[in-house]
């Protein structure tokens, strides 16, 4: 508290700085609770649900993932003829192998890893295979059972058990599970994990600037109240509702509330933020787009994002689509390969076209 004295009155004003939210970013990390068979995905096993998100609110991300799905798709699949029947019925919902196959490359990107539901006929052949969602999965320590909810979380929620695919074994129905190279664990790793935080923050400064719009208003504002000072407890719940409604990226920045007598008392700033905001802004962006793309191994211009001042030919898109496709792609092309060999039993089930800008170009399998 300040006072403010002269010879006939003494008069008080407070003020409070109130901060915007802070924004935890999650470990990446497992954790056996007591009572539990299996391992919770993250501290508090919604990492899964955490990395969908991002990928949901991030364009760059998103445009990343996407691409790189494509990529990795190719020109379609080509199917080994012992496994043909599965090209047009994979299971009883009626999924083609390719479709099977692009949404494991989409989780694959996100996630680090994927998730799929083998059934076996009575000969022990390959009869059906789903995708399945692996944030809706989760391992024991020993990564032999496997259980399965679309509701973890929720309060008296079950999950269905499995045994996990290991080879040698025969099965009815089992999970055959990927978790990538990255992990140490017993889940998947994304390879952007380094740049959690830069997603997150490019996210954000869409929201400062489409908010700052929307309300016409400085990022950092005082609010004054001249009608006295108010006890402290009723100054708390002032700051709070006022925090609810004003507070974080969704209303572009954080606030003064002062509490004054009157008017004559009320406190002066000519300006509570530095200069060329918009310049930080613009290079925070910057830097945190390219955190992004480092962390994914991706050139900019595959995904949409021309460089500054420069054009980018077709033969400059072909010369580092060649590096990305041998560094990304065609590694993530035959680890897939590698899983369907083993569930089948045979080398070569299934070979991807290699992607190309035109239909004409002659396809052929991804070296």
């Amino acid at each position: 508290m300040n006072q403010k004295t002269n010879e006939n009155t003494t008069t008080k004003f407070e003020f409070s700085v109130i901060e915007g939210p802070t924004r935890i970013i999650p470990d990446i990390i497992e954790k056996k609770l007591s009572g539990k068979e299996y391992v919770n995905y993250g501290e508090d096993n919604k990492l899964p649900e955490y990395l969908w998100n991002l990928y949901l609110k991030s364009a760059i991300l998103q445009s990343i993932i996407n691409g790189t799905v494509d990529f990795a798709s190719g020109n379609g699949a080509i199917l080994s003829e012992f496994i043909m029947k599965f090209e047009n019925n994979a299971n009883k919902e009626g999924e083609t192998l390719e479709e099977i196959v692009r949404k494991i490359f989409v989780d694959y990107n996100i996630y680090g890893g994927f998730a799929m539901n083998v059934i076996y006929d009575m000969e022990g052949k390959v009869a059906e295979i789903y995708w399945l969602d692996v944030q809706n999965v989760r391992l024991n320590e020993d990564g032999d059972k496997a259980w399965y909810s679309e509701k973890w979380g929720q309060w008296g929620a079950k999950a269905i058990e499995y045994p996990v695919w290991k080879p040698g074994k025969t099965y009815k129905s089992c999970i055959f599970y990927f978790k990538g190279h990255l992990s140490r664990g017993v889940y998947p790793i994304p390879r952007y994990v380094g740049a959690l935080a830069d997603v997150e923050t490019s996210t954000e400064i869409g929201k400062f600037h489409l908010n700052n719009i929307l309300n016409n208003l400085e990022p950092s504002a005082i609010i004054s109240f001249n009608n006295g000072v108010p006890s402290k407890s009723e100054q708390k719940e002032i700051e709070k509702k006022i925090h609810e409604k004003l507070a974080g990226a969704n209303n572009a920045g954080r606030f003064m509330v002062a509490f004054n007598d009157n008017k004559d008392n009320a406190v002066s700033i000519e300006r509570l933020t530095e200069d060329h905001m918009d310049e930080k802004f613009q290079t925070l962006q910057k830097s945190t787009r390219e955190n992004i793309f480092i962390a994914n191994r991706a050139t900019p211009a595959l995904f949409g994002l021309n460089p500054e001042n420069n054009g980018f030919s077709k033969e400059e898109f072909l010369e580092a689509f060649e590096l990305y496709n041998k560094t990304v792609v065609i590694p993530m092309q035959k680890d897939v390969q590698r899983c369907f060999d083993k569930i089948f039993g045979i080398d070569g089930s299934i070979l991807f076209n290699k992607f190309q800008l035109e239909d004409t170009v002659e396809n052929k399998p991804a070296e």
